[in-house]
């Protein structure tokens, strides 16, 4: 029995109709918030958080005033992801008593995009 060339035709469209809807579904959903946004952020209120200075027993009280400015990246949740300290060699490999924090989650609600 041979192939009728419309119903192959038929299929061939039906085909790239559905890959087509598919390809636009994908679009849409990658929308621009879903990004992280790296931002300067300033505090609105002082803040205070327990941060680790130098391994697991090495933890300090890390306070913010109010203006002070700080780098940090949104990602769209209730916290902002602000940046304590620069990246070093002490932090690769396994977690050791060198090992410091290098970064802070802090609720939104204490921090605007600075101006």
């Amino acid at each position: 029995m041979k192939n009728n060339p419309s119903i192959t035709n038929l299929k061939k469209r039906s085909n790239l109709i559905f890959v087509l809807h598919l390809l636009v579904l994908f679009v849409i959903s990658c929308n621009k918030e879903d990004t992280p946004q790296h931002y300067e952020f300033k505090f609105i209120e002082e803040y205070c958080d327990v941060v680790t200075v130098g391994g697991v027993v090495g933890i300090a009280d890390k306070c913010f005033e109010v203006g002070e400015i700080v780098s940090g990246t949104d990602y769209g949740g209730k916290t902002i992801t602000i940046r304590i300290a620069e990246h070093s060699n002490l932090n690769e490999g396994p977690p050791s008593s060198a090992s410091y924090q290098e970064f802070l989650e802090v609720p939104r609600d204490y921090l605007k995009i600075a101006e």
